[in-house]
């Protein structure tokens, strides 16, 4: 993508000047405002103008939401809002940008103008380009000559139904084992993802996530924890806690598609040392038998111990793995997906292996420029597949 200015620098901090407070970034951040992500006819620039600043990552979606609130002048504003025949900025490409790293990127949505007396506020709140995957319903899946496999059909879906959604799928992995799945006509292709195709994993008894990072490019793939990307020293932690509740810890399963039911799977390491507990794991009617062992055998795989369910908001230095020393900007690159970990616990190995205490994966972040903090949330199955299924579908569709 290209970068029409010079990146100016600023600290971290606040400032006040004619239009009131406002945010100095930390590092060379800039927030821009263009006509489209093809259309790169910049509109504005609102960087010095921002009072406060906050975007978010998720697994499944990727780029969140991005909230922002900025002092301007009434004539500004009006730019922003849909007036006579002039169509406003909805929808318009606003991307945050730290060096020539894209930190997030998205479709403005809702634009609120307010006033008093002697100041101006716009409010705006942009969404990653995943929700993009709710426009258009999905009527029929085309296949295009592919298999039924999950990676034909999700590619089948962006290319018939989301069209804001770059056509490089090449990031989008094979999933092994054909689903024969009918799928709901007239509804969304976010919908089908998370609800029936991504829970099914593949015969390794992988988890697949999907999201639309950087320039649109969709990405679906199996968490595979070969590095870790952050380590975050224990007293980086301003805000943090561990706790691991054993109520949701399930060491037998089978699974339901509505019909039929297949034969429960045990964890006999996890029955030596907790209680036997068990559970039914619901399945997309149509299912195959072979999918439906393998949803069982991944359920039973995360449940059987205790997890950890915490959130921990970092403000001091984070280092990136590959390099020495803290990482500029850190934390505001930190995003779900990542694999993190915290150091000064107890002596870990130089390995990676997630242990549901010191080292874990990333499904959600937060990051607040004001105060330049980032609040992670680590993986964390739910009790429940359709417990699973509901909160997925609440975080990214908003």
């Amino acid at each position: 993508m290209p970068f029409p200015y010079d990146f100016p620098f600023y600290f971290h901090g606040t400032g006040t000047g004619a239009r009131g407070a406002y945010v100095v970034f930390r590092g060379p951040m800039r927030v821009l405002v263009y006509e489209s992500y093809s259309d790169l006819t910049l509109l504005d620039e609102l960087t010095e103008r921002i009072t406060s600043m906050a975007y978010t990552t998720a697994l499944h979606g990727g780029f969140k939401s991005c909230t922002i609130r900025a002092s301007i002048t009434l004539a500004e504003g009006l730019l922003y809002l849909r007036r006579g025949n002039l169509p406003g900025r909805h929808f318009k490409h606003l991307q945050v940008l730290e060096g020539h790293q894209t930190r997030w990127e998205g479709r403005i949505m809702p634009i609120e103008l307010a006033w008093s007396r002697d100041q101006v506020e716009l409010s705006l709140t942009a969404l990653g380009y995943w929700s993009s995957c709710r426009d258009q319903r999905v009527a029929v899946v085309d296949y295009s000559g592919g298999s039924n496999t999950v990676d034909s059909i999700i590619k089948a879906m962006l290319t018939a139904e989301c069209p804001d959604i770059s056509s490089d799928q090449s990031n989008i992995d094979a999933a092994a084992g054909a689903v024969n799945l009918t799928l709901a006509v007239d509804t969304y292709a976010q919908d089908h993802i998370i609800q029936a195709l991504a829970p099914l994993g593949d015969s390794d008894d992988a988890t697949y996530d999907f999201a639309i990072w950087e320039d649109r490019v969709p990405y679906y793939a199996a968490r595979n924890v070969t590095a870790v990307d952050w380590e975050i020293p224990l007293y980086s932690i301003d805000q943090g806690r561990i706790t691991q509740d054993p109520a949701h810890l399930r060491n037998a399963a089978d699974s339901y598609d509505g019909t039929t039911r297949t034969a429960a799977a045990s964890d006999t390491d996890s029955q030596a040392r907790y209680p036997v507990r068990d559970a039914v794991v619901d399945v997309p009617t149509g299912t195959t038998a072979a999918r439906a062992l393998d949803a069982r055998d991944r359920y039973v795989s995360e449940h059987k111990d205790p997890q950890q369910e915490s959130t921990f908001s970092i403000s001091g230095p984070v280092y990136r793995r590959q390099q020495f020393g803290p990482e500029p900007g850190g934390r505001s690159a930190i995003r779900a997906g990542d694999v993190v970990r915290i150091t000064g616990l107890t002596p870990i190995a130089d390995t990676a292996s997630l242990d549901n205490l010191r080292t874990f994966f990333v499904v959600d972040t937060s990051y607040d420029a004001l105060s330049d903090v980032v609040r992670i949330t680590p993986d964390r199955p739910a009790s429940t597949l359709s417990v699973f299924l509901a909160r997925q579908g609440v975080e990214v569709t908003r």
